[in-house]
């Protein structure tokens, strides 16, 4: 039996042991919480060409600042804008917005939504809408890859409507001078699919001369389809050199020259024609250049070697190769380095 001493203190070491529990107990840490209450979305039917946006809410019910770190939205879709900071319960936006100028039929868009809660640090969002495209067009793009210089290269559409079966097109508008649009009623070895009604054909022709460099843009073509007056045909690709050099600038980096130091150049000819290399000179003294033929008419090799005794220092200058291409006849390589 206890004693009336350990009696009395039994009471108060019991009161001391349940008051400090509290403080004991690891307080939970504050964090963000991203909600949205909606992450999937139908707008329903769009015409094409048209854009779909959607405004979605994200909520933050955390007890601290919640920050979205990244959007990526997929192909087809960007996001106009967000919010990239929320305070704890607070409300912010992000607009998504899907250009449906590529696309026909039920569709459905994803944007990735990174954010600082760790419980959801990545939610994904996803616009939904069915395409309507009140016009047909098969295959709906024009894609060019062609060499500088060689026969036209063609691309053709077929349109038609089934809503309106006595559509007309009424003009075709080209984005660059090298491409050049026209268009007729197609004939009956010329139509495609099984629909009934007028049916046209859009020659889409890209020059022998058009330029070296990519093509990314729309052929406009106007239409008597209450809604569809305009389509837009997307016109992309690229024109190749006749000769194409890899790397682009003969770059020795730093070099000490006690003994020859070389580098080389490779010459593709892309044209359907052989093509040959007459003779390569250099302006920058103590670099000699000789060609290599790999494959002749096709492939070639300019080898550069830097001579011992080379001025020491940073030097600039061109290759010059002359060509059996009446299209190229010349090329000229930048060549740089420092020798130390």
């Amino acid at each position: 039996m206890r004693s009336p001493a350990l009696r009395r203190l039994s009471i108060p070491l019991f009161v001391v042991l349940l008051w400090a529990t509290p403080v004991l107990m690891h307080k939970a840490e504050a964090q963000p919480g991203a909600v949205f209450p909606e992450t999937v979305i139908d707008v329903g039917a769009v015409n094409k060409g048209e854009r779909a946006s959607y405004e979605f809410t994200l909520q933050n019910d955390g007890d601290q600042v919640l920050q979205i770190t990244q959007v990526k939205p997929s192909c087809g879709c960007t996001v106009a804008e967000y919010d990239k900071t929320i305070q704890p319960g607070g409300t912010g936006r992000i607009t998504a917005v899907v250009d449906t100028t590529n696309f026909k039929g039920p569709i459905a868009k994803a944007v990735k939504v990174f954010t600082n809660d760790p419980v959801n640090p990545q939610i994904n969002l996803v616009i939904k809408a069915n395409i309507k495209t009140h016009v047909e067009i098969e295959p709906g793009y024009a894609r060019f890859v062609a060499v500088h210089g060689e026969p036209n290269a063609k691309s053709v559409q077929n349109v038609w409507s089934k809503e309106k079966p006595d559509l007309k097109i009424l003009g075709a508008k080209s984005p660059y001078p090298h491409v050049k649009v026209s268009y007729a009623e197609a004939t009956a070895d010329e139509r495609e699919g099984d629909g009934s009604g007028n049916q046209w054909r859009i020659l889409v022709e890209l020059d022998a001369d058009a330029p070296v460099g990519p093509m990314a843009d729309y052929i406009d073509v106007t239409t008597d389809h209450p809604e569809r007056q305009t389509i837009r045909i997307p016109v992309s690709g690229f024109v190749r050199p006749v000769l194409s050099v890899t790397p682009r600038v003969a770059d020795f980096g730093r070099r000490e020259v006690a003994e020859p130091q070389t580098a080389s150049i490779e010459i593709r000819n892309m044209s359907k024609s052989a093509v040959d290399l007459d003779e390569v000179s250099t302006d920058v003294e103590g670099l000699q250049a000789e060609i290599e033929p790999l494959e002749e008419g096709r492939l070639y090799k300019i080898l550069l070697t830097l001579e011992p005794g080379m001025k020491k220092g940073r030097f600039r200058g061109q290759i010059t190769i002359n060509t059996t291409s009446s299209k190229q006849p010349v090329l000229e390589v930048n060549v740089k380095g420092v020798v130390i």
